[in-house]
Protein backbone atom coordinates (compact mmCIF):
# COMPACT_ATOMS: atom_id res chain seq x y z
CA UNK A 1 0.00 0.00 0.00
CA UNK A 2 1.21 3.22 -0.96
CA UNK A 3 0.07 6.72 0.65
CA UNK A 4 0.12 9.47 -0.74
CA UNK A 5 0.40 13.12 1.16
CA UNK A 6 -1.04 16.16 -0.83
CA UNK A 7 -2.23 19.83 -0.98
CA UNK A 8 -5.47 18.07 -0.76
CA UNK A 9 -6.09 15.05 1.45
CA UNK A 10 -4.70 12.04 1.13
CA UNK A 11 -4.32 9.11 -1.88
CA UNK A 12 -3.64 5.56 -1.71
CA UNK A 13 -2.04 3.97 -5.31
CA UNK A 14 -3.33 0.70 -5.84
CA UNK A 15 -0.03 -0.75 -7.97
CA UNK A 16 -2.57 -4.19 -9.01
CA UNK A 17 -5.00 -2.06 -10.44
CA UNK A 18 -2.83 0.93 -11.02
CA UNK A 19 -5.97 3.55 -9.67
CA UNK A 20 -5.22 6.09 -7.28
CA UNK A 21 -8.12 6.96 -5.29
CA UNK A 22 -8.50 9.37 -2.14
CA UNK A 23 -8.58 8.11 0.66
CA UNK A 24 -9.63 10.72 3.29
CA UNK A 25 -8.91 14.16 4.72
CA UNK A 26 -9.42 15.62 1.58
CA UNK A 27 -9.80 19.94 1.69
CA UNK A 28 -6.48 19.35 4.18
CA UNK A 29 -2.99 20.38 3.17
CA UNK A 30 -1.07 16.74 4.49
CA UNK A 31 2.85 17.66 4.83
CA UNK A 32 3.75 14.22 6.43
CA UNK A 33 1.99 10.45 6.99
CA UNK A 34 3.10 7.35 8.49
CA UNK A 35 1.20 4.11 9.38
CA UNK A 36 1.13 2.63 12.78
CA UNK A 37 1.44 -1.10 14.01
CA UNK A 38 -2.76 -1.28 13.93
CA UNK A 39 -2.74 -0.36 10.04
CA UNK A 40 -4.39 2.69 10.97
CA UNK A 41 -2.64 6.27 9.38
CA UNK A 42 -1.45 9.06 11.21
CA UNK A 43 -0.81 12.66 8.92
CA UNK A 44 0.15 15.79 9.88
CA UNK A 45 -2.03 19.06 8.21
CA UNK A 46 0.65 21.45 8.10
CA UNK A 47 1.49 23.65 11.02
CA UNK A 48 -2.44 22.89 11.84
CA UNK A 49 -3.57 19.41 13.23
CA UNK A 50 -2.76 15.78 13.72
CA UNK A 51 -5.35 12.95 12.03
CA UNK A 52 -6.13 9.13 12.36
CA UNK A 53 -8.00 7.27 10.59
CA UNK A 54 -8.45 3.81 8.02
CA UNK A 55 -9.17 5.16 4.17
CA UNK A 56 -12.61 5.28 4.07
CA UNK A 57 -13.12 6.64 7.78
CA UNK A 58 -15.45 9.69 7.95
CA UNK A 59 -14.84 11.42 10.26
CA UNK A 60 -10.86 11.23 10.86
CA UNK A 61 -9.92 11.10 14.75
CA UNK A 62 -8.04 14.72 15.52
CA UNK A 63 -5.39 14.06 17.47
CA UNK A 64 -4.02 17.78 18.03
CA UNK A 65 -5.54 17.97 21.51
CA UNK A 66 -2.82 18.18 24.08
CA UNK A 67 0.39 19.85 21.68
CA UNK A 68 1.06 23.64 22.34
CA UNK A 69 2.73 24.10 19.11
CA UNK A 70 2.06 23.56 15.78
CA UNK A 71 2.69 20.12 14.51
CA UNK A 72 4.86 20.03 11.52
CA UNK A 73 6.19 15.79 10.98
CA UNK A 74 5.47 12.66 12.32
CA UNK A 75 7.47 9.48 13.24
CA UNK A 76 6.03 6.27 13.91
CA UNK A 77 9.55 4.35 15.18
CA UNK A 78 9.31 0.27 13.59
CA UNK A 79 9.27 -2.26 15.70
CA UNK A 80 7.61 -1.01 18.65
CA UNK A 81 5.44 1.78 16.92
CA UNK A 82 5.98 4.81 19.22
CA UNK A 83 4.31 7.95 17.54
CA UNK A 84 6.82 11.39 18.16
CA UNK A 85 5.27 14.26 16.57
CA UNK A 86 7.78 17.33 15.96
CA UNK A 87 6.42 20.85 16.02
CA UNK A 88 6.80 24.60 15.13
CA UNK A 89 8.70 25.81 17.42
CA UNK A 90 10.82 23.21 18.11
CA UNK A 91 9.12 20.84 20.72
CA UNK A 92 8.88 16.70 20.56
CA UNK A 93 6.25 14.97 22.17
CA UNK A 94 4.99 11.15 21.98
CA UNK A 95 1.84 9.86 22.05
CA UNK A 96 0.72 7.65 24.74
CA UNK A 97 -1.86 5.12 22.52
CA UNK A 98 -4.01 3.71 25.39
CA UNK A 99 -5.33 7.77 25.82
CA UNK A 100 -4.72 8.93 22.68
CA UNK A 101 -3.21 12.10 24.52
CA UNK A 102 0.68 13.66 23.90
CA UNK A 103 3.36 13.67 26.53
CA UNK A 104 5.71 16.20 25.94
CA UNK A 105 9.49 14.31 25.71
CA UNK A 106 11.53 17.94 25.40
CA UNK A 107 10.37 21.58 24.90
CA UNK A 108 13.64 22.14 22.36
CA UNK A 109 12.76 26.15 21.81
CA UNK A 110 13.36 27.35 25.80
CA UNK A 111 17.31 25.56 25.16
CA UNK A 112 20.04 28.10 25.04
CA UNK A 113 20.84 26.24 21.80
CA UNK A 114 17.60 27.80 20.27
CA UNK A 115 18.37 31.40 20.26
CA UNK A 116 20.96 30.85 17.25
CA UNK A 117 17.90 28.63 15.30
CA UNK A 118 15.98 30.89 12.86
CA UNK A 119 13.91 29.83 9.58
CA UNK A 120 13.84 32.14 6.58
CA UNK A 121 9.73 33.43 7.08
CA UNK A 122 8.67 31.95 9.89
CA UNK A 123 9.71 30.17 13.62
CA UNK A 124 12.49 27.52 13.50
CA UNK A 125 10.78 24.20 13.42
CA UNK A 126 11.47 20.16 13.62
CA UNK A 127 11.71 19.68 9.84
CA UNK A 128 12.17 15.78 10.09
CA UNK A 129 12.93 12.76 12.11
CA UNK A 130 15.13 9.95 12.52
CA UNK A 131 14.79 7.07 15.28
CA UNK A 132 18.52 5.79 16.17
CA UNK A 133 17.64 1.85 14.86
CA UNK A 134 20.09 0.27 17.31
CA UNK A 135 18.79 2.10 20.44
CA UNK A 136 15.32 1.93 21.48
CA UNK A 137 15.61 5.13 23.30
CA UNK A 138 17.73 7.59 20.27
CA UNK A 139 16.67 9.53 18.29
CA UNK A 140 17.46 12.46 15.75
CA UNK A 141 15.81 15.59 15.15
CA UNK A 142 16.12 18.03 11.75
CA UNK A 143 15.35 21.46 13.52
CA UNK A 144 15.12 24.30 10.32
CA UNK A 145 17.48 25.99 10.97
CA UNK A 146 19.91 24.82 13.33
CA UNK A 147 21.55 21.44 12.63
CA UNK A 148 20.21 18.36 14.26
CA UNK A 149 19.67 17.39 17.96
CA UNK A 150 20.24 13.96 19.30
CA UNK A 151 19.33 12.07 22.69
CA UNK A 152 20.02 8.54 23.45
CA UNK A 153 18.69 8.35 26.56
CA UNK A 154 14.49 8.99 25.82
CA UNK A 155 14.68 12.64 25.84
CA UNK A 156 15.99 12.89 29.32
CA UNK A 157 19.34 14.74 27.33
CA UNK A 158 20.04 16.44 24.33
CA UNK A 159 23.10 17.34 22.29
CA UNK A 160 23.61 19.58 19.50
CA UNK A 161 25.53 17.38 16.67
CA UNK A 162 26.80 19.99 14.30
CA UNK A 163 30.46 19.34 14.52
CA UNK A 164 31.43 19.38 10.16
CA UNK A 165 27.28 19.71 9.56
CA UNK A 166 25.51 22.13 6.77
CA UNK A 167 23.34 23.70 9.54
CA UNK A 168 20.16 23.99 6.97
CA UNK A 169 19.38 20.59 7.16
CA UNK A 170 15.87 19.30 4.64
CA UNK A 171 15.52 15.55 6.26
CA UNK A 172 17.69 13.59 8.57
CA UNK A 173 17.34 9.76 8.09
CA UNK A 174 18.58 5.95 8.89
CA UNK A 175 19.49 2.72 8.06
CA UNK A 176 18.78 -0.41 10.01
CA UNK A 177 21.69 -2.03 8.61
CA UNK A 178 24.11 0.71 9.90
CA UNK A 179 22.50 2.08 13.19
CA UNK A 180 25.29 4.25 14.08
CA UNK A 181 24.89 5.63 10.95
CA UNK A 182 23.07 9.57 9.99
CA UNK A 183 22.09 10.30 6.62
CA UNK A 184 21.17 14.00 5.82
CA UNK A 185 19.89 16.01 2.67
CA UNK A 186 21.13 19.77 2.93
CA UNK A 187 21.16 23.05 1.88
CA UNK A 188 24.51 21.81 0.60
CA UNK A 189 24.03 18.77 -0.21
CA UNK A 190 24.43 14.75 1.29
CA UNK A 191 26.57 14.73 4.41
CA UNK A 192 26.64 11.36 6.56
CA UNK A 193 28.17 10.61 10.10
CA UNK A 194 29.26 6.88 10.73
CA UNK A 195 29.43 7.99 14.54
CA UNK A 196 25.95 8.71 15.83
CA UNK A 197 26.66 12.65 14.80
CA UNK A 198 30.21 12.75 16.64
CA UNK A 199 32.16 13.22 12.93
CA UNK A 200 30.35 14.55 9.39
CA UNK A 201 31.29 14.15 6.02
CA UNK A 202 30.42 15.80 2.71
CA UNK A 203 30.32 13.49 0.03
CA UNK A 204 29.07 16.03 -3.26
CA UNK A 205 31.12 14.49 -5.67
CA UNK A 206 29.35 14.36 -9.24
CA UNK A 207 25.77 15.81 -7.13
CA UNK A 208 25.25 18.59 -9.40
CA UNK A 209 22.47 20.62 -7.30
CA UNK A 210 23.64 20.91 -3.95
CA UNK A 211 19.84 22.61 -3.06
CA UNK A 212 18.86 18.91 -1.70
CA UNK A 213 15.51 18.17 -0.31
CA UNK A 214 14.48 14.89 -0.60
CA UNK A 215 16.49 11.25 0.53
CA UNK A 216 15.81 7.99 0.50
CA UNK A 217 17.76 4.73 1.37
CA UNK A 218 17.57 0.77 -0.31
CA UNK A 219 16.06 -1.02 2.75
CA UNK A 220 18.39 -3.92 2.04
CA UNK A 221 21.02 -2.13 0.40
CA UNK A 222 22.02 0.49 2.68
CA UNK A 223 24.88 2.25 -0.48
CA UNK A 224 22.07 2.95 -2.47
CA UNK A 225 20.89 6.34 -1.77
CA UNK A 226 18.56 8.44 -4.02
CA UNK A 227 19.13 12.29 -3.34
CA UNK A 228 16.88 15.42 -4.79
CA UNK A 229 17.87 18.95 -5.42
CA UNK A 230 17.71 22.37 -7.20
CA UNK A 231 20.94 24.24 -8.54
CA UNK A 232 19.69 26.68 -6.65
CA UNK A 233 18.25 27.72 -3.14
CA UNK A 234 14.47 29.21 -3.17
CA UNK A 235 16.15 32.81 -3.55
CA UNK A 236 17.04 32.03 -7.12
CA UNK A 237 13.82 29.97 -8.13
CA UNK A 238 11.86 33.20 -9.22
CA UNK A 239 14.80 34.01 -11.94
CA UNK A 240 15.62 30.53 -12.91
CA UNK A 241 13.46 28.51 -12.32
CA UNK A 242 13.78 25.20 -9.16
CA UNK A 243 15.04 23.13 -11.78
CA UNK A 244 14.82 19.78 -9.47
CA UNK A 245 16.33 16.97 -10.63
CA UNK A 246 16.58 12.82 -9.10
CA UNK A 247 20.29 11.93 -8.26
CA UNK A 248 21.42 8.12 -7.46
CA UNK A 249 24.76 6.84 -5.64
CA UNK A 250 25.51 2.58 -5.02
CA UNK A 251 28.37 3.62 -2.92
CA UNK A 252 26.81 5.72 0.05
CA UNK A 253 27.49 9.09 -1.44
CA UNK A 254 31.03 9.21 -2.65
CA UNK A 255 30.07 9.27 -6.48
CA UNK A 256 26.54 10.69 -7.93
CA UNK A 257 25.06 10.26 -10.97
CA UNK A 258 21.96 12.10 -12.72
CA UNK A 259 18.67 9.90 -13.22
CA UNK A 260 17.42 10.25 -16.24
CA UNK A 261 15.67 7.86 -17.72
CA UNK A 262 11.82 7.78 -17.32
CA UNK A 263 12.79 10.97 -15.48
CA UNK A 264 12.87 14.52 -16.30
CA UNK A 265 16.71 15.91 -16.45
CA UNK A 266 15.24 18.47 -14.42
CA UNK A 267 11.47 18.86 -12.98
CA UNK A 268 9.89 22.66 -12.76
CA UNK A 269 8.56 21.47 -9.41
CA UNK A 270 10.09 20.40 -6.13
CA UNK A 271 10.62 16.62 -5.21
CA UNK A 272 10.34 17.75 -1.49
CA UNK A 273 11.33 16.26 1.69
CA UNK A 274 9.52 13.03 2.70
CA UNK A 275 8.74 12.85 -1.14
CA UNK A 276 10.90 10.30 -2.01
CA UNK A 277 10.42 6.60 -0.23
CA UNK A 278 11.54 2.69 -0.99
CA UNK A 279 8.60 0.26 -0.31
CA UNK A 280 9.01 -1.82 2.90
CA UNK A 281 7.50 -5.01 1.49
CA UNK A 282 9.23 -4.53 -2.19
CA UNK A 283 12.49 -3.61 -1.30
CA UNK A 284 13.78 -2.58 -5.34
CA UNK A 285 10.30 -0.32 -5.60
CA UNK A 286 10.78 3.48 -5.05
CA UNK A 287 8.02 5.95 -5.27
CA UNK A 288 8.98 9.65 -6.22
CA UNK A 289 6.28 12.63 -5.89
CA UNK A 290 6.31 15.96 -7.38
CA UNK A 291 4.93 19.07 -6.42
CA UNK A 292 3.15 19.75 -9.68
CA UNK A 293 1.25 16.18 -8.99
CA UNK A 294 2.89 13.93 -10.87
CA UNK A 295 4.06 10.67 -9.29
CA UNK A 296 6.90 8.30 -10.56
CA UNK A 297 7.71 4.67 -10.06
CA UNK A 298 11.04 2.86 -10.19
CA UNK A 299 11.04 -1.04 -9.90
CA UNK A 300 14.82 -1.25 -10.10
CA UNK A 301 16.23 0.98 -6.87
CA UNK A 302 15.89 4.45 -8.89
CA UNK A 303 17.68 3.48 -11.76
CA UNK A 304 15.01 3.93 -13.75
CA UNK A 305 11.91 5.43 -13.77
CA UNK A 306 8.02 5.03 -15.24
CA UNK A 307 5.14 7.61 -14.13
CA UNK A 308 2.11 6.62 -12.46
CA UNK A 309 0.16 9.96 -12.50
CA UNK A 310 0.03 13.14 -13.67
CA UNK A 311 -2.97 14.20 -12.44
CA UNK A 312 -2.80 14.41 -8.25
CA UNK A 313 -2.73 17.64 -6.23
CA UNK A 314 0.55 19.14 -4.71
CA UNK A 315 2.50 15.67 -3.41
CA UNK A 316 4.14 16.90 0.26
CA UNK A 317 4.94 13.01 1.36
CA UNK A 318 4.88 9.50 0.41
CA UNK A 319 4.70 6.44 3.10
CA UNK A 320 5.17 3.39 0.98
CA UNK A 321 4.10 0.10 2.66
Amino acid sequence: MTIIGTDDGLYRWDESTGSVEPIGLQGHRIRDVARCPDQSLIAVESGKRVWMGRPGDVPWVDLTRGLAEAPTTILVREGDGTVYVGTEPPAVYRLDRETRTWQVVEVLHEREEAEDWYAPGGPPAVRSMAAHPGNPRGLYLDIHVGGIMRTLDGGATWTSVNDGLELDVHQVITHPRRPEAIYTATADGFYCSPDEGVTWERRNRGLEHLYTRGIAIHPDAPDVILISGSPTSPGGWGRRGKRFALFRSEDSGHQWHRVTTGMPNECPEEIDTFCLAFSRTMPDEVLCGRRDGVLHLSRDAGATWETVTEALPPIYAIWAG
